[in-house]
């Protein structure tokens, strides 16, 4: 279902740090919230449960470097 994830702590609204996650969907999935719950309880399957990220936010691509690593500062900029 996922293409392509990068995944960010940041300072949430309450001033707690979060985890939010920039998801690239495949071709034929659509980002909705059923999406969010299946991929949320997919990570919380493999990883402790605090570590789940909180936030989904899917996009079409995910910004690179000129190196072609993902861009966190690009992410966290458009957030």
């Amino acid at each position: 279902m996922v293409r392509d994830c990068a995944v960010l702590a940041i300072n949430g609204v309450d001033g707690l740090t979060t985890l939010k996650a920039f998801v690239v969907l495949n071709v034929g999935s659509t980002g909705s919230e059923e999406t969010t719950l299946q991929l949320q309880d997919y990570v919380k399957g493999r990883l402790l449960p605090h570590k789940y990220p909180r936030i989904v936010t899917y996009v079409s691509e995910l910004p690179k470097t000129g190196s072609g690593k993902i861009d966190r500062q690009s992410l966290l900029k458009s957030q």
